[in-house]
């Protein structure tokens, strides 16, 4: 087998000089060292914003539903009650209650009240306000209070004794 000059098995001193200059002058093969740093150098503050959108997101819609559940709660044991008092009462441990599950900022500002009349067989209105803070997630350019309010109505029991006053 006869092997002529710059083929893979041609000796190296018997190659010709240009071959040489050609492979002197090259780059060497671009590497991907540091590229996964770079990487998430850009990603990390992304996926953190991300992140906390989505927990502003959950602590939201966990409060709005025990809001929810407060006022249902509220209404339908304060149409039992035979006073507005007693009904007032009802309202205020139901929301105590319900609301002892919710964030701390929620919890220590949720207040509920009976927003129509008092009378057998009438419905009755229960208003159940809440703040949620968000400032621990102040990344986000959010910062600052939200307030959500949620109402629940429920008829009066019409059998029930019911007396006038508070």
């Amino acid at each position: 087998m006869e092997r002529t000059l710059g083929t893979r098995y041609t000796p190296r001193h018997a190659r010709p000089v240009v071959r040489y200059v050609r492979t002197a002058g090259r780059h060497r093969k671009p590497t991907e060292q540091g590229t996964m740093a770079l990487e998430l150098a850009v990603l990390a503050p992304i996926l953190l914003i991300l992140f906390m959108f989505l927990l502003a997101c959950g602590r939201y819609f966990q409060t709005s539903s025990l809001l929810e559940s407060a006022a249902r709660d509220g209404a339908r044991s304060a149409s039992q009650a035979r006073s507005l008092g007693e009904a007032r009462g009802y309202v205020d441990d139901a929301v105590a209650r319900t609301m002892g599950q919710a964030f701390k900022s929620c919890k220590d500002t949720a207040s509920g009240r009976i927003t129509t009349g008092f009378a057998a067989g009438t419905p009755l209105s229960v208003e159940v306000t809440c703040t949620i803070n968000y400032r621990d997630l102040g990344l986000l350019g959010i910062g600052g209070d939200t307030k959500i309010t949620k109402r629940f109505t429920s008829s009066v029991d019409p059998y029930r004794g019911v007396r006038d006053g508070s």
